[in-house]
C-alpha cells in the first residue's frame, strides 16, 4: 500500500469484535484479506466476509489479526475519514464557484473543491460527473453505489460547459441516462444563475430530469451565493424578487404532478426563493422528512415545527430583568422573530439581531455564513445593558465551537463579556430562552 493510505481507526466500540481482537484507536489498517483498502466502500465489503485476515498498523510495528465473524457482522469500527487516499478535487471552473469568491487566510479545509464519487456516496456530497474513468463507473455499477448526488444545473450540454467552463461536463444527460439505466438513485442539484440556467432553460432541465424516471429521486435548486470577493469573477446578477417568483411559478406544475402521482414534490426549492418572493413558505409535507435539509431547503418550516412542537417545561417569569440578544442572519431574522415573540416571560427581554454579513459581503445573508467579527461588531452597536447572547449554531464549525474566521466560541464569549448560548434548532432556542444558564 503506498505510504499516502492511511485507513485509521478513530475508535473502537466497547464490547466489539474490533475490542476483542485489540484493535485500538490510532492503529492504521494496512490491508484486508490481501487488498489494500482506499476508502470505506472497499473496507466495508471487505469486512462482510466470514473469514479475516487484517495487517494492522501501529507506530512502526505491524501485527496479523485473523478471525472468523459471522457474515455482515459490524466489527465496531469508526475510521477517522471516508476515504483513505484524498479526497479528489473539482476540475472545472464554474462561474457561480463560491470557493472562488472566498478571501485569504481562512482555514484550509474551506478551500476544498470536493468532487469525489464516493463522498457523495457515502455523505452525501454533490458531484459533477466531470472527473469520473471508466474505472470510476465500473466501480459504481460493481458495487451498485447508490443513491449518488450530482450537480447538475442544467441538461443543456453546450450550456452547461459554458457554465462551468469545462468540456468534460457537456454529456450530462448521456452519464445520468448511464447511470439510471443501471439502477442508481440519483439526487439533483440545480445552483440557480439568472441570465443562464433560468427561464425556459430551467423548464428544459426539469423536464429532462422527470423524463429519466424514478430513478431521479428530486431535485434540490437554490440560488447563486456571491460575496464582495469577486473581482477575478464573472460578472453576474444575484437571485431578485421577481425571478425567485418565475422560479417558483415552473417548479409548481413538477410539484403537483408529483405530489399527485404520491411520489414526493421532485423540485425542492431553497427557502430564499419563497422569503425573497414575499410568498409564504410550503407545509411541512412538501419537504418529504427534510431530505435536503443540508442545502438550506425547508430549514425554516422544520424551525417552526420543532418550535411549536417542543415539549419542555415553561416558566411564566424570571426573579430578575434578564435581556438577550439573539443574533442570525439577516433573511432568517424576520421569521425568527415572530417564533420569538410568543414567548411571554415575566423579566425576559429577548431581541432579534438581524446581523449584516460585512465579511463575505451583503448578498450574503443566511446565519450559517456569519463570521464571529461581525457577531462582534453587531454586539458593539447595542445599546444599554444585556445578560447574554445566543448565536446560531450553524455559524461553527460542524461538531466543533469554532466560526469560520477561526475565533474560538471561548475567545468569543470573553471578547462580548458576557455568557453566550448557542442554538442551532428550535428546542435548544426555546430551552435557553426558558431557562438562562441554569
Amino acid at each position: 500500500m503506498s505510504d499516502t493510505l492511511k485507513a485509521v481507526i478513530a475508535s473502537v466500540q466497547d464490547g466489539s469484535r474490533a475490542q476483542r481482537e485489540g484493535l485500538q484507536p490510532g492503529d492504521t489498517i494496512v490491508s484486508v484479506n490481501g487488498q489494500a483498502v482506499e476508502d470505506l466502500i472497499d473496507l466495508n465489503f471487505a469486512l462482510a466476509d466470514e473469514k479475516v485476515h487484517l495487517v494492522v498498523k501501529n507506530g512502526d510495528s505491524l501485527r496479523d489479526c485473523y478471525f472468523q465473524k459471522r457474515f455482515g457482522e459490524d466489527l465496531g469500527l469508526t475510521m477517522e475519514n471516508a476515504v483513505f487516499d484524498h479526497i479528489r478535487q473539482c476540475w472545472n471552473n464554474c462561474v457561480f464557484c463560491f470557493i472562488a469568491q472566498m478571501p485569504e487566510g481562512m482555514r484550509p479545509s474551506l478551500y476544498v473543491k470536493d468532487d469525489d464519487y464516493r463522498m457523495s456516496f457515502l455523505t452525501g456530497s454533490f458531484i459533477t460527473l466531470s472527473n469520473l474513468s471508466k474505472d470510476d463507473l465500473k466501480r459504481i455499477h460493481q458495487f451498485h453505489l447508490s443513491p449518488l448526488h450530482i450537480s447538475v444545473h442544467t441538461t443543456n450540454g453546450e450550456l452547461r460547459r459554458l457554465m462551468m467552463r469545462q468540456e468534460r461536463t457537456e454529456k450530462i444527460m448521456e452519464q445520468l441516462q448511464q447511470l439510471v439505466h443501471a439502477d442508481i438513485d440519483i439526487y439533483c442539484q440545480i445552483v440557480l444563475v439568472p441570465g443562464y440556467n433560468d427561464g425556459e432553460e430551467y423548464t428544459r432541465t426539469l423536464k429532462d430530469l422527470k423524463g429519466l424516471g424514478p430513478n431521479v429521486l428530486g431535485i434540490a435548486v437554490v440560488p447563486l451565493g456571491m460575496t464582495k470577493f469577486r473581482d477575478s469573477c464573472e460578472k453576474l446578477e444575484p437571485v431578485t424578487a421577481e425571478e425567485a417568483r418565475d422560479i417558483i411559478h415552473r417548479s409548481q406544475p413538477f410539484i403537483d404532478q408529483s405530489r399527485a402521482a404520491g411520489t414526493g414534490s421532485f423540485v425542492y426549492l431553497a427557502d430564499e426563493f419563497y422569503l425573497k418572493a414575499g410568498i409564504p413558505l410550503p407545509d411541512a409535507a412538501y419537504y418529504d422528512n427534510y431530505e435536503q435539509i443540508e442545502d438550506g431547503i425547508g430549514m425554516m418550516r422544520l424551525f417552526e415545527q420543532q418550535w411549536h412542537s417542543w415539549d419542555g417545561t415553561v416558566r411564566t417569569a424570571y426573579d430578575k430583568p434578564l435581556r438577550l440578544a439573539l443574533f442570525t442572519g439577516t433573511l432568517a431574522a424576520p421569521s425568527i422573530k415572530e417564533l420569538v415573540d410568543e414567548v411571554h416571560v415575566d423579566n425576559l427581554e429577548a431581541t432579534v439581531i438581524p446581523v449584516t454579513n460585512y465579511y463575505f459581503g451583503t448578498q450574503i445573508n443566511v446565519a450559517g455564513l456569519l463570521t464571529a467579527e461581525d457577531m462582534l461588531n453587531a454586539w458593539q452597536d447595542l445599546r444599554g445593558h444585556w445578560d447574554g447572547i445566543i448565536i446560531p449554531g450553524t455559524a461553527l464549525r460542524k461538531g466543533e465551537n469554532i466560526f469560520l474566521d477561526d475565533l474560538t466560541l471561548e475567545e468569543f464569549e470573553k471578547r462580548a463579556g458576557v455568557p453566550v448560548g448557542v442554538s442551532e434548532f428550535a428546542p435548544q432556542l426555546k430551552d435557553l430562552l426558558y431557562h438562562w444558564q441554569e
